[in-house]
């Protein structure tokens, strides 16, 4: 039995607050207590950061591959199932050894579940909310590092740094929730096209297809020194407490909780291009008001950088379904996210040489602004592709657009808008 549009955007969202803000983000949030607790070196917490990341980047190889064979919701269970088990194991981690294993059990949850939600719920919806609903599924995340932030406050307070753990394990309990919920009821119609060979290609056949990939990559470096490194530059720079840090933090989630809801139907409105350009420029300009280390200006910058962080990821996915099926779109977005998530490697562990060698993190928190304004540059090229996006194609005769797996379009007239356009003159 297939489930509303709406409750299937509500039910992978729910699955990405799990995967990317318990499974991922958690580990920046806990890692002052992490370090001070366990690990006793940034340097050394770097390196664990890279277990996820990596094991993120080998879940987005293997979901390019398997999206040719398996459906959406199924890799989105797989990764549901990962991450509960990574969290639970974070629960229990005695050594650097523990969190870098728990740590690529989340990786690859992440990736199963991130890499096909924007198109599954893009898929269900009429083109014309396709970036709205892309937005929603993406909330999830910022609802889950708030939830996250307010459980560590609390705990921390009570139980002091050894208070991590608790947090991990109540976090794999509700992972486990989500599970079920998705094992019982995420099974959305099947495709028009879900039996259609999925071509390698389908990346490149997306108008600014190579723009895009380069400013995901900018960003992947930008967000990922960010959320590693801002609790801990303000504790050890500014001088917050871990209160207050972890505070701003938590204006992070409340940020991403309506960046995609904001920036997703802006671009249906004012084009991909322009949407990405601004928003990469104000993810810049929140970037470098950390160094500064004084308020308002750091709650500021979590809530801009949380509105960005989860809108620009929205718009990059909403213009990759605007020309691809959803199962197309897996393998597309997985190829797309394979240059994000080297930057990804690359950002925590260089952020952590950059703070040990200079005694502070005002240039991890550069490079990460220069990243980012160098995005804005590169997406010029989706600016130029803005002439190409299709309109709502005529569905099929027997298939009603808009219902869940129909999303409105066929595949073959939205690879193809320009066709399509001379056919009907």
């Amino acid at each position: 039995m297939q489930v509303r549009p709406r409750v299937l955007v509500l039910l992978v969202s729910l699955a990405s607050g799990v995967a990317q803000s318990f499974g991922r983000f958690s580990y920046a949030l806990l890692l002052p207590a992490i370090n001070r607790d366990l690990l006793g070196s940034y340097a050394v917490a770097g390196l664990v950061a890279t277990a996820n990341v990596g094991a993120y980047l080998v879940g987005t190889l293997a979901v390019s591959s398997l999206s040719r064979r398996a459906r959406p919701a199924t890799l989105i269970k797989v990764g549901l199932g990962c991450s509960a088990v990574g969290l639970a194991l974070l629960s229990r981690a005695g050594s650097a050894g523990g969190l870098a294993g728990g740590l690529v059990l989340t990786g690859l949850g992440g990736a199963f579940v991130w890499v096909p939600t924007p198109g599954l719920a893009g898929a269900v919806v009429r083109p014309s909310r396709r970036g709205a609903a892309i937005g929603v599924a993406g909330s999830g995340i910022g609802a889950g590092i708030v939830l996250a932030s307010a459980l560590a406050s609390q705990l921390h307070a009570a139980g002091g740094d050894a208070s991590w753990r608790t947090v991990y394990l109540v976090e794999a309990a509700l992972a486990l929730a989500v599970l079920v919920a998705c094992l019982l009821a995420l099974r959305p119609a099947p495709h028009r096209d879900d039996d259609a060979t999925v071509r390698a290609g389908a990346l490149r056949r997306v108008p600014g297809w190579l723009g895009l990939t380069a400013g995901y990559t900018a960003y992947g470096l930008a967000y990922s020194v960010y959320t590693s490194y801002l609790v801990t530059a303000l504790e050890d720079d500014a001088g917050f407490g871990p209160g207050h840090a972890a505070a701003v933090y938590t204006l992070v989630g409340v940020g991403m909780v309506g960046g995609g809801v904001l920036l997703g139907p802006l671009s249906d409105r004012w084009g991909r291009g322009r949407t990405l350009i601004g928003g990469y420029l104000a993810m810049a300009g929140a970037i470098l008001l950390v160094p500064l280390g004084i308020e308002p200006l750091a709650s500021a910058s979590a809530l801009l950088f949380g509105l960005t962080m989860s809108g620009l990821p929205a718009v990059i996915a909403a213009h990759l379904s605007d020309f691809l099926t959803p199962r197309e779109f897996a393998g597309a977005f997985g190829r797309c996210t394979l240059a994000f998530g080297l930057a990804q490697v690359a950002g925590p562990p260089l952020g952590g040489f950059l703070a040990e060698a200079t005694a502070g993190f005002l240039l991890p928190f550069l490079l990460a602004g220069v990243a980012a304004a160098a995005g804005a540059g590169v997406s010029l090229d989706v600016l130029r592709a803005r002439g190409t996006r299709p309109g709502p194609v005529r569905p099929a005769a027997g298939h009603r657009g808009g219902g869940p797996g129909g999303g409105g379009r066929s595949g073959a007239g939205a690879g193809r808008p320009r066709r399509a356009a001379r056919r009907r003159h």
